[in-house]
């Protein structure tokens, strides 16, 4: 069985603030260039990095599983999901690299 049930997630745009307002901005950002930094060195083309945020863990998931669900076509790098399996529902976030 599977940690995330993405069919049953929702799509949020409160997940980031939310996560920033609990945490701050310097641990968040953190936790969003260490789920990027898993990407880098053990993802694929094929993958999208999760941050999870009850944990501040992160994975990788299939970006097939993301673009059925939500009906995004392209996916770029720097791209990110946010997860939330309390609340069950996620967020997409593009990194700000500027």
């Amino acid at each position: 069985m599977s940690y995330f049930d993405i069919d049953k997630s929702v799509l949020s745009n409160d997940l980031w603030p939310d996560f920033v307002n609990n945490f701050g901005i310097v641990k968040a950002r953190l936790a969003v260039h260490q789920a990027l930094d898993l990407q880098r060195m053990q993802g694929t083309s094929f993958t999208l990095p999760v941050l999870i945020i009850e944990t501040c863990g992160t994975a990788l998931i299939n970006t097939q599983v993301v673009k059925n669900h939500i009906g995004l076509n392209y996916i770029e790098d720097g791209m990110i999901l946010i997860y939330s399996n309390k609340f069950n529902s996620m967020q997409l976030l593009i990194d700000n690299k500027y």
